[in-house]
């Protein structure tokens, strides 16, 4: 019954649409209808007051873009380091224009491998109060189920399998004060952080089982976010071993500089923004993918409140590139780093935008 009263208005506007073909007097009335049945059936959009947790865990129909993206750094007991990249993309545009986006990627910084998959689903992700269940790929290769800090993440990339549990140690960090932030460059975003989540679980790597311990960080947007998307940036989740955690987002373009932002979670929890001017990011190189001849940056220097980190990939390739046909997805970078300087730790960080020619391989 429910699967029907979803689509009851599609049936109705497929009847309107059939009977001003056949009667055009009676178009502008039926046109009329069409546009009350919008406004009573379809999700309102836009801005829907400050973020709230955990209501906003869960999927939210009123945004056309919205992302659950986890990134974390793992180490077994005998010593081997792994990182991983989780993410479902969901997309709510016109009525054509509703799927998911799903990748995941491994980085094995001992072998020096790196591995990702990827998925689209053409439907949006299940409403259910207060949290997440995430599917997608042939049978479930990629899940995500969970909310309210405590997640349960599973991924098969490649001959890597992970299942992990991630429950959070802080309180979550909203970022732009938990408000809606319009974009200079258009559209606006929702964004709020859980940056130490600590994690426990398993890597099967070709049938052979390790135990794995580390923290992830999960990011949560949404929003009018196509713009953003478009105009790129670069993004630091940088986890010190003093226990802070810093957020960095440095988007492209010239005039762009008011949209820097950022913000510093220190050990007792506490989030502060950072403006643009109390943080620099430093290019130190370049790598061009083999893959795509795409160029990007690799190695900063970053600057915080007069603190100065450099952070360096640990494996050069970690470029995500578009395996699909049917759906035009995005070719970019992200991959786990090493940080040194006035604190040692370990960083994600995010190229968006530097590769604009989507490139097949994996």
């Amino acid at each position: 019954m429910r699967k029907l009263w979803k689509k009851l208005p599609w049936i109705i506007a497929g009847i309107v649409l059939i009977v001003g073909l056949l009667k055009p007097p009676l178009l502008p009335w039926l046109l009329l209808v069409l546009t009350v049945l919008a406004c009573l059936f379809l999700p309102r959009r836009g801005l829907i007051g400050p973020v709230e947790l955990p209501a906003d865990d869960a999927f939210l129909p009123s945004e056309q873009v919205q992302w659950w993206y986890w990134t974390g750094h793992l180490f077994t007991d005998d010593g081997r380091r792994f990182g991983f990249e989780l993410v479902f993309f969901s997309f709510d545009s016109l009525v054509i224009f509703r799927d998911q986006l799903v990748q995941a990627a491994v980085t094995d910084v001992n072998g020096q491998r790196f591995s990702f998959e990827e998925f689209v689903e053409f439907h949006l992700p299940k409403r259910i109060p207060n949290g997440f269940n995430l599917t997608s790929g042939a049978d479930n290769k990629v899940t995500a189920v969970g909310g309210d800090g405590h997640d349960r993440l599973h991924a098969q990339v490649g001959d890597y399998v992970l299942d992990l549990e991630l429950k959070a140690t802080q309180a979550p960090a909203l970022h732009y004060g938990g408000d809606p932030h319009p974009y200079r460059f258009g559209g606006y975003t929702y964004y709020y952080s859980r940056p130490k989540m600590a994690t426990t679980g398993t890597i099967s790597i070709g049938g052979q089982t390790f135990q794995v311990t580390g923290n992830s960080w999960f990011d949560r947007q949404y929003g009018e976010l196509y713009q953003a998307i478009l105009q790129g940036w670069q993004w630091f989740a940088i986890e010190l071993d003093d226990n802070r955690q810093i957020m960095l987002f440095d988007f492209k373009g010239s005039d762009t500089s008011v949209e820097k932002s950022g913000s510093i979670t220190d050990a007792q929890g506490q989030t502060v923004t950072l403006a643009a001017h109390e943080f620099a990011v430093t290019v130190l190189g370049e790598w061009v993918s083999p893959n795509t001849g795409c160029t990007y940056p690799s190695g900063w220097e970053v600057e915080v409140r007069g603190e100065k980190f450099t952070v360096q990939p640990l494996v050069q390739d970690q470029e995500l590139r578009a395996q699909h046909t049917l759906w035009v997805g995005p070719t970019y970078w992200e991959g786990a780093c090493s940080v040194a300087g006035a604190s040692a730790g370990n960083a994600y960080v995010e190229l968006n935008g530097f590769c604009r020619c989507p490139g097949r391989g994996g």
